[in-house]
């Protein structure tokens, strides 16, 4: 009779182990923990670097040379030339709406052209001169922009910038014709001249984001670039020195493209990957 009350209570705790082992097959694996708010990647994910070319049609509002104002000359047949520009920048984005940046930017093949009038008391007669020279530009802006939104990866933007710009003109010629006690031909030639001052923005554009690190943009700029002159103009002659043109007010309207390579976390075109669960699998 004991060996039997033995064999039942060994039997009765080897059913209790397989129920137990069945039911732990059955118990679901641990549910991922969901991750707590704030916010996300570092400091460093919100800073971009950018570069941009473009083509601007640059305008001069206003000429200006001490001896053509002297005797009431006047300027006219001034000129409108395409300036080829290439430039640097780095930036941060704060969030999905706004970013700055400051950039440097070389602006080059540009020229100038005008034509004056003049009364010359010296020959008791009149006249006109026609100025060539070439405008080259360095320019630094501080950027601010505000993103509108982005449908399909794609985000209209606005922004303006502030800073300095040093213009120069290098290789200015002032041909000229007289007609009066003396008429003949007339020649003169300027040192490179440069001058820094103020220069401001306003711009729009469109972003298309290629993927979470890519931006590519398109995009339009009024950029103000101040004024510039030449050196002294120098009578190829004689000798005779003469007071430098200046170029006041000088704009361009501005198309360019770049891009923008974007430390940050992945967005629109590089979605998260979802963690599942691994599926539930019952031992037999």
């Amino acid at each position: 009779m004991g060996s039997l009350k033995t064999l039942a209570l060994a039997g009765s705790l080897a059913l209790g182990a397989s129920v137990a082992a069945n039911a732990a097959d059955l118990a679901y694996a641990p549910q991922p923990q969901p991750e707590p708010l704030g916010l996300k990647g570092t400091i460093s994910s919100g800073v971009y670097l950018r570069g941009d070319i473009g083509v601007g049609v640059q305008s001069v509002s206003k000429y200006y040379q001490q001896d053509v104002a002297q005797f009431g000359g006047t300027f006219f047949g001034k000129t409108d030339n395409a300036a080829f520009f290439a430039g640097l920048g780095i930036g941060y984005r704060f969030n999905n709406w706004l970013r700055f940046d400051v950039t440097g930017e070389y602006r080059g093949a540009g020229q100038i052209g005008v034509s004056d009038f003049v009364f010359n008391p010296f020959n008791n007669g009149f006249q006109s001169n026609t100025y060539k020279g070439n405008l080259s530009s360095l320019v630094t802006l501080f950027n601010g922009y505000f993103d509108l939104g982005t449908w399909n990866c794609l985000t209209p933007y606005i922004g303006g910038g502030i800073g300095f710009t040093q213009n120069r003109i290098t290789g200015l010629t002032d041909q000229g014709a007289l007609v009066g006690d003396f008429t003949g031909a007339t020649l003169n030639t300027s040192g490179t001249g440069t001058k820094t001052g103020l220069a401001w923005a306003l711009m729009a554009g469109l972003g298309y984001e290629v993927n979470k690190n890519l931006t590519l943009e398109v995009g339009y700029r009024y950029l103000n670039l101040g004024d510039a002159q030449s050196g002294r103009l120098i009578n190829a002659f004689n000798g005779q020195v003469q007071a430098p043109l200046r170029a006041k007010d000088i704009d361009s309207h501005d198309f360019r493209i770049g891009m923008r390579w974007n430390f940050n976390d992945p967005s629109c075109c590089g979605p998260e990957p979802v963690a599942y669960a691994p599926p539930v699998v019952r031992k037999y």
